[in-house]
């Protein structure tokens, strides 16, 4: 039997390596995971236990698999846009970069309405007023026709990383392929979760689509135009 001191000892480090490797602080972390920066100084310390409803939040946080984070795997190393950079520092970049962001692609996945989408961006595109100070901010060119007409392929969507997603929004998920060989994006319509999974809608073909939660990365909420432009 595992010694749960052990167990909890290893969801510690855990926690502590995925944190530092984004050079998250307590502040950043805590806004991630909608908790107060004393609480996740508890839990880097062990002051307080990584719990199942604490592993939960803090994966989803990361953007991680929860057995993926607190597994035995080597953790994937985080991307650009998973690194935190303090709001007064992100807004002196996005100045000195023209209040650019990056703007991501995607290519044909294994199944139709799946893509992959590029590690790197392919260019800049123009940051709208309301994501300057967001940490993470990016853009991504659609492509294919599953969420026609809604989106065109080539159409240039923006996403907000730490909003939450309800239902009615748009979104971009990242899913884990089985095999853990990669992952794979789409872009479809958010309509419910449960314990368990995620409920999606894609419009062409007409379709419902569950991924397990187990396996998602990341929700992502794309802002309609009105979000971008201040307009109500």
């Amino acid at each position: 039997m595992v010694d749960l001191a052990q167990k909890f000892e290893h969801y510690r480090r855990r926690f502590r390596q995925a944190m530092d490797a984004r050079n998250l602080t307590n502040e950043g972390m805590a806004e991630r995971m909608k908790a107060h920066p004393v609480t996740i100084s508890k839990l880097r310390s062990g002051k307080i236990k990584l719990d199942d409803e604490w592993r939960a939040a803090a994966a989803s946080a990361l953007s991680l698999a929860e057995d993926l984070l607190f597994g035995d795997a080597t953790l994937p190393p985080p991307k650009t846009s998973d690194m935190f950079i303090s709001p007064k520092k992100a807004a002196k970049l996005r100045r000195a970069n023209n209040d650019n962001i990056p703007l991501y692609g995607l290519a044909a996945g294994s199944l139709q309405g799946a893509h992959s989408m590029t590690s790197d961006p392919i260019t800049e595109v123009p940051c709208p007023p309301v994501l300057r100070d967001v940490i993470g901010a990016y853009a991504l060119q659609t492509q294919g026709e599953s969420m026609e007409p809604r989106y065109f392929p080539g159409d240039v969507l923006y996403l907000h990383p730490h909003q939450k997603v309800r239902s009615g929004d748009h979104v971009v998920v990242q899913v884990m392929l089985h095999d853990n060989s990669g992952t794979e994006t789409w872009v479809k319509r958010f309509d419910s979760e449960d314990a368990e999974s995620y409920h999606l809608w894609q419009y062409n073909p007409p379709a419902k689509i569950t991924f397990k939660k187990k396996y998602v990365q990341h929700v992502h909420r794309i802002l309609p135009t009105n979000e971008l432009f201040g307009v109500k």
